[in-house]
């Protein structure tokens, strides 16, 4: 399935991580003629090594046509982002862990946001992530940018409904976690030792309540200070961190005692 949005990628990581994935088609490299460091010159000898073609701009011109972005003076035209249908995220998934967890994303909204979640659920371990085709932030440069690359390499199922999706998974053995400050239980105390999908809601409104009824369980982040609220991307960092601490750790509670 192919992601319709714009694909331009821009920023040293993230074209260094097109690049390297081979996953998506590179059809030209743009360069700042005023930009030339080492980690670029890299990036040239690989567009060479592979035939893509390299444009070089004068400063001026390359600011004008891409001024607004924080492009580090590179840019890349590449084939679109491929996304999964959740059935294959789901095969995917199982296929490295027996107890895989994935992260549904409702209604993030901020391309920043979404960029950082998808980086730290990469980074953090987790083995992919869902969200909705409408009311979302399109996977476009930005989010490439602000993931630093990840967005190559984690795998990212669409779905047209996310209540039937919840449903499918149920079916193929999840247990559906919400993540919401007025959450029975916090991150900490709950066992994620079980296949696991994560429901992050967005910035404004957090998790749609029909999608919250159909939670299994809903978790909290335990806060101390006089603001207590964390966004949605400051929020999912911190729940990745406590799922990865629980399967690194040996003194995890016996599976199945949240069930």
């Amino acid at each position: 399935m192919k992601n319709k949005q714009p694909s331009i990628i821009y920023g040293i990581r993230p074209l260094q991580e097109a690049l390297n994935s081979g996953k998506r088609r590179c059809h030209k490299i743009v360069v700042d003629k005023g930009k030339q460091n080492s980690a670029i010159k890299s990036i040239l000898e690989t567009c060479q090594s592979n035939q893509i073609t390299v444009e070089t701009l004068p400063r001026d011109a390359f600011r004008k046509k891409y001024g607004a972005c924080s492009t580090q003076g590179i840019v890349g035209q590449f084939s679109s982002k491929e996304l999964l249908h959740l059935d294959e995220l789901v095969r995917q998934a199982y296929q490295q862990t027996p107890t895989p967890t994935l992260v549904m994303l409702d209604g993030i909204q901020d391309p920043q946001n979404m960029g950082a979640i998808i980086r730290s659920a990469e980074v953090l371990g987790i083995q992919g992530v869902v969200i909705p085709n409408r009311r979302t932030a399109p996977i476009n440069e930005t989010v490439a940018k602000c993931s630093a690359g990840a967005v190559e390499t984690l795998p990212i199922a669409t779905t047209e409904n996310f209540a039937q999706a919840i449903e499918e998974l149920k079916k193929a053995r999840f247990w559906i976690v919400g993540v919401d400050m007025a959450g029975d239980q916090h991150c900490g105390q709950f066992n994620f030792d079980m296949p696991t999908a994560l429901i992050i809601g967005g910035e404004e409104k957090g998790i749609r309540p029909l999608l919250k009824k159909s939670c299994d369980f809903m978790v909290s982040i335990p806060m101390e200070g006089r603001i207590n609220s964390l966004n949605a991307a400051t929020a999912g960092a911190i729940i990745f961190y406590e799922i990865l601490r629980q399967k690194k750790t040996a003194n995890l509670r016996p599976p199945g005692k949240n069930k």
